[in-house]
């Protein structure tokens, strides 16, 4: 049986709707971050706030992180020493993107403590977490079934891969994929707009056409009404970009793409747009060189 109450560590974008979710599943959820206007707009959906990180790992034995990368996630465990407050028996579900490499390190660590580390990525914007369109995908080849209806309450589509760390290396592929996608239909619809046709228009051809997907669906309106407001930022798919690029170099694959993708949203990002929407890719596409 499932505890009632769940802690959340990171109430960001992701975070909150983490939380939301939980809470709309029936679930209690106790919450901590650094940064005040997170844990303020966080208490206002029904989380209640914690001090500190060690209150949250001493008072739940099921905790959710999410947090911008696998560097943090690793200072929090063992430079701020989250860890040596976690019961045996505790269950940490790791939703950040990170390395897949640092995912199977913190596993392995936190096993001597007979806590067991799991990677939970999750692919989708904060927008789709909290309306349940989430998919996990779960680093673990072992029975869940201690866990797995807070991950469904999370992310009903969920899958469970073979070993710790491929959720993380799945949620790169993905990425990978998505971010091209995204990159693709904003070069295109700058192409279109600046070639003189209407966006709402050249759209709807896009979306009734072989070129459909659904990152059309999601974004398509976001470019072509310049609307930017924040619900996954330039910055961080940024991150999971070098992320994506230093595991394939450890494949021994070089993603032409990629680089190419990463230039893009470096270009972004020296345009002010690191903290907007990553539909704001398509002003750099508008700039060009």
């Amino acid at each position: 049986m499932v505890e009632a109450r769940v802690g959340v560590i990171g109430l960001g974008l992701a975070g909150r709707a983490i939380a939301r979710r939980l809470i709309q599943q029936g679930f209690s959820v106790q919450g901590f971050d650094i940064a005040a206007e997170a844990y303020t707009a966080a208490a206002a959906l029904g989380v209640a706030i914690a001090p500190d990180a060690a209150t949250v790992g001493r008072g739940d034995t099921t905790l959710l992180l999410s947090l911008p990368d696998s560097d943090v996630v690793k200072r929090l465990l063992w430079d701020e020493g989250l860890a040596q407050h976690l019961a045996p028996g505790t269950v940490v579900l790791d939703t950040t993107t990170g390395r897949p490499q640092d995912a199977r390190d913190n596993a392995a660590r936190l096993a001597e403590r007979q806590v067991r580390f799991v990677d939970m990525t999750l692919s989708g914007s904060s927008e789709d977490i909290a309306a349940g369109r989430a998919t996990a995908m779960v680093g673990d080849r072992e029975e869940a079934a201690d866990y797995d209806p807070i991950v469904r309450a999370v992310a009903p589509r969920t899958f469970y891969l073979d070993a710790p760390g491929a959720g993380c290396l799945c949620k790169l592929v993905v990425n990978h994929i998505m971010g091209l996608n995204r990159a693709a239909l904003a070069e295109g619809l700058a192409f279109g707009l600046a070639a003189g046709m209407d966006g709402e228009q050249l759209l709807a051809v896009i979306r009734d056409s072989a070129a459909h997907s659904r990152v059309a669906d999601i974004k398509g309106d976001r470019m072509v009404r310049g609307d930017y407001r924040p619900v996954s930022k330039v910055a961080l798919h940024a991150k999971d970009v070098r992320l994506i690029l230093e595991a394939a170099a450890a494949a021994g694959m070089k993603l032409t793409l990629e680089e190419a993708h990463a230039a893009l949203l470096a270009r972004a990002i020296e345009m002010g747009l690191g903290d907007m929407d990553n539909a704001a890719i398509i002003e750099a596409c508008r700039k060009g060189e």
